[in-house]
């Protein structure tokens, strides 16, 4: 074989292993952005723990921007998470099964975390206990950002 052949299979081989790199590359990248949220308002249970006559407070979905606007009542205990039975399911691996609660205790609304992985935050600040919630206080849990009224 001539030089200028061997030359143009190295070329081709070496072009190759960037390809087959920028590739695994690219989809690291990929795995490391956040996933897509997306929630669903569990059906009221028979106590009628959401129903408008019980309801003391609500919560606004923020973000993500896909479910901005969602507005959704608070009873006597809102639970927040993954699973199926939870008040307001949420569709994020940042986000456990059982991730927080919102109770009414003591003539006000209370957060506690659930002893999730990720936390739970109010305004920004991780929870380490309960904490009242004040009208305007907004939740994050996972990219999940819920303003409390």
């Amino acid at each position: 074989m001539s030089d200028a052949v061997l030359t143009l299979i190295n070329l081709g081989l070496l072009a190759a292993l960037y390809l087959f790199f920028g590739g695994v590359l690219w989809s690291g990248f990929r795995q490391l952005r956040r996933a897509p949220v997306a929630a669903t308002v569990a059906p009221a249970k028979p106590k009628a723990s959401i129903s408008p006559k019980n309801a003391k407070g609500k919560v606004t979905i923020i973000e993500p921007p896909a479910l901005a606007g969602s507005v959704m009542s608070i009873g006597d205990e809102f639970s927040i998470g993954r699973a199926a039975g939870c008040n307001l399911t949420l569709d994020d691996t940042f986000v456990s099964q059982h991730h927080a609660s919102i109770v009414w205790r003591d003539r006000k609304f209370v957060v506690a975390d659930a002893g999730s992985t990720n936390g739970t935050f109010v305004n920004d600040q991780r929870l380490t206990k309960t904490v009242s919630l004040r009208p305007g206080d907004r939740v994050r849990i996972g990219s999940t950002v819920l303003e409390f009224s």
